[in-house]
């Protein structure tokens, strides 16, 4: 294994290490990654897009100034991290002081000028579904990634992919779990008032329930809400 392989190793248990120890921390995955890729490829800076699904996009940069471009790029829906994020296409070694670019991304080659970067290699975070987001590593002037570097590159970015979407999974699955623990405890709630309903005014479960709803809808409430309140008081606000 090269030294350069060995760092790939030691940057991806770092990004392992951080999905474990907080799952739901996505900005601080994001910038694990942004700050592994410039140390692994000994980048000026960089810079990553996270939008996986319709979720809004995410964004970190190795520096404040390239968190400020990070998030005003996708903004203006501009620049290398957009365009890969959004056609799953790896952008290689773009010089931003061309004239295309600058016609291409007009006001991101305008501040990558300003912050005195010159070249960009933007590559795909892939996802089952789709283009989930683009690592965008700015080069150093006069040095570009050769081939294996390149490579080396791309398995960083697709291991990182495969982390933030296991992450993503268990996200997900943290939030089914605690809806359908809400929507557990909100019927078991609903059917003990039920009952003392049914007992209190010798009603079916049925009768009981139509009793309760419609004095919840009638009050612009929760059925839930309103069966905490007659498990507590024994009953419906006299009247109802």
């Amino acid at each position: 294994m090269t030294l350069q392989e060995q760092e790939l190793a030691a940057v991806f248990a770092q990004l392992t290490g951080a999905a474990a120890r907080d799952p739901l921390d996505t900005q601080n995955l994001l910038a694990t990654l942004v700050e592994g890729g410039r140390r692994l490829f000994d980048a000026p800076g960089a810079i990553v897009h996270y939008a996986p699904g319709t979720t809004p996009v995410t964004t970190d940069g190795t520096d404040d100034s390239l968190r400020s471009l990070a998030s005003d790029a996708a903004a203006w829906r501009e620049g290398p991290g957009y365009d890969v994020r959004t056609t799953g296409c790896a952008l290689i070694d773009v010089d931003a002081t061309t004239q295309p670019t600058r016609a291409r991304w007009p006001r991101w080659t305008a501040r990558v000028k300003a912050l005195g970067h010159t070249r960009v290699t933007a590559l795909p975070l892939p996802a089952k579904d789709g283009p989930a987001g683009a690592l965008v590593l700015f080069g150093a002037p006069g040095r570009s990634l050769d081939e294996k570097a390149l490579s080396l590159a791309r398995s960083f970015a697709d291991a990182a992919a495969h982390t933030l979407s296991l992450q993503r999974e268990v996200t997900e699955s943290r939030v089914l779990a605690g809806q359908l623990e809400h929507a557990l405890s909100s019927r078991v709630v609903v059917e003990q008032a039920k009952g003392i309903l049914a007992a209190q005014h010798s009603l079916s479960l049925d009768e009981a329930f139509s009793r309760l709803r419609k004095y919840a809808r009638s009050h612009q409430r929760k059925v839930a809400d309103v069966s905490r309140e007659v498990i507590e008081n024994g009953d419906l606000p006299k009247g109802a």
